[in-house]
């Protein structure tokens, strides 16, 4: 087809048509190591459904429909990042509703019509895929290439029989498989996947490929007066609505202490900001029961560059975001993160992070955890980036072959 030279040679597709940081920054930073290594490769950046999120710093998305369209019949698809594999249907389409909607489709939709829900929203994505970010050689094409990019696959560990056997074989036609962790890892072994490869999360690289400069000219005014009234020493605190509830006394308490201890004011930031990732509500009521003498600013306005420039100058990043950890990982600055049911960063930081950095830290182990961290010579947390970096890149290089 004469067509075929105007059309796209790579789709990069993920959860990357919703307003969270971790899932916005996959294509950003896919986007720039491809054409930095493959400049003369078109690249379509697709999700569910088509989103324009450039207010945010995020490149525009078209549906996944659209860009399997638009792309050469040799084309390479890349699950180019996030806890992609067994993502169901309902969970991949709840996080693009509007916050208002999410309870009522949660506890109606899901709870009470799941086959249906399922059916109805695979119909209207256009894909016969059981699974959204696990396309079929169907809904793929024959003759395409599918890659899956250093991803998660926490949720492998809640299915069984079918199910497991299903993207066990979908897996297994996949062209390269590499995941972010050694969890990710077992458990894809466990269904039958052939021994995937082990790889940090490409959003690692993020420090190779975006500037001080850029990061500077692409922040607000706000940010950049905020980051220089802390002379860039403070601490990041990130929770969502329900990690924090309940907890939020705890919390505060530790804050405050850390505050009058060690002098360092609190930057609250909000990273998710889609339906199910809602941080503002959680910060809120941190924040208002803070002790009054405690120095703080919040940003809930959620753009990549922003929230990138103040993690990047803060002395502590401490949360519930795996992105946020990765972006303090991949920066050289000290992290904490919270709670022990959170699986994703405990078993990321498990299989990467330095040994003595705190992970599943419970609220009234913040400041002690925090100290720990701070206390980290600067020269082990830049090993550690650039060893991280290096091992990504070593992955992508292994991939690009098929590219």
């Amino acid at each position: 087809m004469d067509n075929q030279k105007t059309m796209h040679d790579i789709i990069l597709y993920g959860a990357f048509d919703r307003h969270n940081y971790g899932d916005l920054l996959f294509p950003l930073i896919m986007e720039r190591v491809i054409a930095q290594e493959f400049p003369n490769k078109k690249i379509s950046i697709a999700g569910l459904i088509d989103s324009d999120l450039s207010n945010f710093g995020a490149p525009k998305t078209i549906s996944i429909q659209k860009a399997l369209k638009g792309s050469k019949d040799n084309a390479t698809i890349i699950l180019a990042g996030g806890d992609v594999v067994a993502c169901d249907w309902q969970s991949a389409y709840g996080y693009l509703l509007p916050i208002m909607l999410f309870p009522i489709y949660d506890r109606v939709a899901c709870r009470f019509f799941p086959k249906l829900t399922d059916a109805f929203i695979s119909r209207m994505a256009g894909l016969t895929s059981s699974l959204p970010f696990n396309l079929n050689q169907n809904d793929a094409g024959v003759e395409r290439n599918i890659i899956y990019n250093s991803v998660g696959a926490t949720g492998v560990s809640r299915i069984e029989g079918e199910i497991a056997q299903y993207l066990g074989g979908i897996m297994n036609e996949a062209d390269f498989v590499s995941v972010r962790d050694q969890f990710s890892q077992e458990q894809l072994i466990r269904i039958g996947c052939k021994i995937p490869s082990l790889a940090p999360d490409s959003a690692t690289v993020m420090s190779s490929y975006i500037s001080v400069e850029e990061l500077t000219e692409k922040s607000s005014i706000n940010t950049l007066q905020m980051i220089e009234n802390f002379k860039s020493r403070y601490l990041v605190f990130q929770i969502s609505q329900g990690y924090a509830k309940g907890n939020e006394e705890l919390f505060a308490k530790e804050l405050s202490k850390i505050f009058k201890e060690k002098k360092l004011p609190i930057i609250f930031i909000a990273i998710g900001n889609a339906a199910g990732h809602n941080d503002s509500a959680g910060i809120d009521k941190v924040v208002s029961l803070l002790e009054p003498d405690v120095m703080f600013e919040t940003y809930l306005e959620g753009n990549i560059f922003d929230l990138m420039n103040i993690i990047r100058n803060a002395t502590c990043y401490a949360g519930t975001s795996l992105h946020g950890l990765i972006t303090s990982m991949s920066f050289a600055v000290p992290r904490v993160a919270l709670l022990p049911k959170l699986r994703k960063q405990i078993n990321y930081m498990n299989t990467w992070d330095l040994p003595h950095m705190p992970r599943g830290i419970q609220p009234a182990d913040l400041e002690k955890s925090v100290n720990i961290a701070i206390n980290t010579p600067k020269d082990e947390l830049i090993a550690l980036g650039r060893k991280l970096t290096e091992s990504y890149m070593e992955n992508f290089h292994k991939f690009s072959k098929i590219l």
